[in-house]
């Protein structure tokens, strides 16, 4: 599960909702979005990618990672104050050498954790 982050102010003036994010049914893996627009996919105390994203309005885009997907990819995203759900703009088959960031961004809902 890839994800990243960009050098702008990805909550702050976006309103990104920043924080840690737990897969669906796994309270260990998830996603971690940083104010300063940096992002890391985790399992337990293993970080499994990082890189940069940046925000414009509900569009995400994940504009570096270090596990060679192939970035930029954007997303358009969904946040209830609670959940936040990713979903390809474009075709997610197109990104057929991530599965990581498939896995994590294809219509998947991420919980905020406390």
């Amino acid at each position: 599960m890839a994800l990243s982050l960009a050098a702008c102010s990805a909550s702050g003036k976006s309103g990104f909702p920043a924080g840690k994010y737990l897969e669906p049914g796994n309270d260990q893996a998830g996603l971690q979005f940083n104010e300063d627009g940096t992002w890391l996919a985790f399992n337990g105390p293993y970080t499994q990618a990082k890189g940069t994203y940046s925000v414009k309005g509900d569009t995400y885009t994940e504009e570096s990672n270090n596990v060679g997907c192939p970035s930029p990819m954007s997303f358009k995203y969904k946040f209830d104050g609670t959940n936040l759900t990713f979903n390809y703009i474009g075709n997610p088959d197109d990104d057929f050498t991530c599965d990581g960031r498939r896995v994590g961004f294809d219509n998947v809902t991420n919980t905020l954790s406390n």
